[in-house]
């Protein structure tokens, strides 16, 4: 993230508290919960309407990652059947450098839960190999 984006991001916050920005080619919404505190999400899985049973085994009936406790988490959305990861964080506002370690961190995160996600519901759809 360069400093350009960070200012555009910063300005968008204090003005609605909403912004967003695209890092590694993921859109990353950003929404001020209170001083000094954020909730960061974007999309890992595009379920397009239907969600496999491998990509759904992964998220709660609470719509929350089953096995995580704290950090980010995987939420669906009943809809579309897509699955967020959302991340709420905790960075004094208009600090640079934590800010794109952070968001640096959370792209990698949603990278890796992407190419997961998308591995599970490849599995769904190839046929079983009967020997």
């Amino acid at each position: 993230m360069s400093y350009d984006a960070f200012l555009l991001v910063m300005s968008q916050l204090a003005g609605n508290r909403k912004a967003r920005v695209v890092i590694q080619g993921n859109i990353i919404f950003f929404e001020k919960t209170k001083k000094n505190h954020w909730t960061l999400y974007t999309k890992v899985y595009s379920g397009d309407g239907y969600l496999p049973n491998s990509v759904r085994s992964c998220v709660s009936s609470g719509g929350m990652l089953r096995w995580q406790h704290g950090g980010a988490y995987l939420k669906l959305d009943p809809q579309s059947h897509s699955v967020y990861l959302f991340e709420e964080i905790e960075i004094e506002e208009g600090k640079y450098i934590p800010f794109k370690r952070h968001l640096s961190d959370f792209s990698t995160v949603a990278a890796e839960w992407k190419e997961i996600l998308q591995e599970f519901a490849e599995r769904d759809y190839s046929p079983l190999c009967i020997s």
